[in-house]
């Protein structure tokens, strides 16, 4: 399942790109992240691992992401796996002169009964994980 979200943040972009790229702010923008923790110290980059807990509902998923691309202001893209879904996030930044063009997609692949309904779903989890999450970024920083 592909979603696929766009914003303008009224931002410079390496403010933008350095706090969204560092998957352990994930939690203070994206609503279905409950905790997010880099694993170890260092810069954040190719192979900065993150321990995070998802939530869609009453459900709590721990989950492991790790940075597979980076390309400073420009690209990052995150591998994520746990529970019953694998993930793969790419968010892509350009500099605006009104602020940084955010686009994000997340491909989602489910495994169990979870890939049968999931285009069921898809409408219900486009809005919740896709359109807040990045609503939530917005939010955050442009606060």
């Amino acid at each position: 399942m592909r979603l696929h979200e766009t914003r303008l943040i009224k931002r410079p972009l390496d403010e933008v790109f350095a706090f969204t790229a560092d998957f352990a702010n994930s939690e203070r923008w994206d609503p279905g992240v409950e905790s997010s923790r880099q694993q170890g110290d260092g810069p954040v980059g190719v192979g900065t691992h993150y321990d995070l807990v998802t939530r869609f509902g009453s459900s709590r998923t721990p989950m492991t992401y790790v940075i597979e691309e980076y390309e400073p202001n420009q690209r990052v893209v995150l591998r994520g796996e746990g529970g019953s879904v694998r993930a793969v996030d790419e968010i892509i930044f350009e500099e605006r002169p009104d602020g940084t063009w955010v686009d994000y997609t997340a491909d989602l692949i489910f495994d169990n009964w979870i890939r049968w309904a999931s285009p069921l779903m898809k409408p219900i989890i486009s809005r919740l994980v896709g359109k807040k999450a990045l609503d939530g970024l917005v939010e955050t920083l442009e606060q």
